[in-house]
Formats: C-alpha cells, sequence, structure tokens
C-alpha cells in the first residue's frame, strides 16, 4: 500500500513538473514593426509583426537555442525562425542553422535576409 502511494504521489510531481515547464519555459513578446521589404529588385514600406519568445535558462539544459521568432506580414505571410542566439543586446536569428538575421534589443532594429525577401525596421512592443 506504501508504495501504491509513493507511486501516485511520484506520478502527481512528475504531472506537475511537466505542466509547470511547458507552461512557463518561454516568455513572449509582441512586436509591430514599420520598415522596407525588399523582393525581387521591389522595395515598398511595409508592417511586420513580430512575435519573440525567449526561453528560460532552464530551456538550456535539454535546447541550444534561446528562443524563436515568428514575422507574420497581414494578407500576405507567416515565417517561422526556429532559434535565436543571444549576444548581449542583439539576437541572433537563424533557421534551418542558418543565419538570417538580428534583432536588437536595445534600439529595437530588426534586420532579416532570406533567399526570398529582407527587411530593415524598427519596432515598438505592443500588448497581446
Amino acid at each position: 500500500m506504501k508504495l501504491l502511494k509513493f507511486f501516485c504521489a511520484f506520478f502527481v510531481v512528475v504531472v506537475g513538473l511537466f505542466l509547470f515547464v511547458a507552461n512557463f519555459s518561454g516568455v513572449d513578446t509582441r512586436f509591430q514593426c514599420p520598415g522596407e521589404m525588399s523582393s525581387h529588385d521591389e522595395s515598398q514600406q511595409v508592417t511586420i509583426y513580430m512575435k519573440l519568445d525567449e526561453y528560460r535558462w532552464w530551456v538550456g539544459l535539454w535546447g541550444d537555442s534561446d528562443g524563436c521568432v515568428w514575422l507574420e506580414v497581414p494578407n500576405s505571410f507567416v515565417a517561422f525562425f526556429d532559434r535565436i542566439d543571444e549576444s548581449g543586446e542583439h539576437l541572433h536569428i537563424y533557421n534551418n542553422q542558418k543565419k538570417q538575421g538580428y534583432f536588437s534589443t536595445l534600439s529595437k532594429a530588426l534586420a532579416i535576409t532570406t533567399p526570398d525577401w529582407s527587411f530593415n525596421g524598427t519596432c515598438k512592443k505592443i500588448e497581446k
């Protein structure tokens, strides 16, 4: 009977830890970023919306990324970048192990270059 109670308590603790890690391992911040987007020798002024998900320190125990980034141009496209590396006041943005750009946490400057397009702008934090 004591063994059963131990396993039940152990199960509850493991589930509780899993729920904590799953719900509190990242802090997301949203930005509105007006700037210039270039694609195929054309450039235009656009506003990109960025969701920056920065991982907590304990995620580094099983992963090598400091977070991830989603970019959206409304009614046009959504792009996902699977890894960011923090370096001082800069976040280096990667996709499939290839550096695609950076975001400055100090000036809020965002610069992204992909094979299809590039973007340069300055972001402003927005509320959810």
